[in-house]
């Protein structure tokens, strides 16, 4: 018995990415639409109750991401709205997840305003510079590769990270 829940406990955890590999494969996801369909896929075993909400918020960031490629306007539409309820639903149940809320800021930056998807910016920023120093080295990197570039924050608040 014990064997058979090791056996199926591995075969849970390998099915799940790791955040170093999320968060590259995030990144190349923007850039390109091969990229965007791997990443997307890479969820395919991950159920939208999942209990691990950072991994959720990647795959509703795989969905938005998907939109951004989709050429049909209804198809677009639904896959983005479709990812930014899964992220909303994500943040409601988990309001301090840093990376979820970066990724939300992330996305409501780079979305055309026309979606009507820009209201959290300035809850997400501050939330963001005020927890900030309390997050593991690794996500601070990623954070601030994503600040560095990012138009929501001035110079000054870039400098203090």
């Amino acid at each position: 018995m014990k064997l058979l829940f090791f056996g199926f406990l591995s075969l849970f955890v390998m099915s799940v990415p790791e955040l170093s590999a999320l968060r590259r494969q995030y990144i190349e996801a923007a850039i390109s639409e091969e990229s965007a369909g791997n990443f997307h896929k890479s969820f395919s075993s991950v159920s939208d109750t999942h209990a691990d909400n950072t991994l959720l918020a990647y795959k509703a960031a795989s969905i938005v991401l998907m939109a951004k490629y989709e050429g049909n306007f209804i198809s677009k539409t639904r896959l983005f709205n479709r990812g930014t309820n899964l992220l909303e639903s994500v943040i409601k149940k988990d309001p301090t997840n840093f990376e979820a809320r970066l990724i939300r800021l992330n996305i409501q930056d780079n979305v055309p305003w026309i979606t009507g998807y820009t209201g959290d910016i300035k809850d997400d920023k501050a939330f963001l510079l005020k927890n900030f120093a309390a997050q593991p080295e690794d996500l601070k990197s990623f954070a601030r590769a994503y600040i560095k570039q990012s138009g929501v924050f001035t110079e000054r608040e870039k400098g203090q990270l």
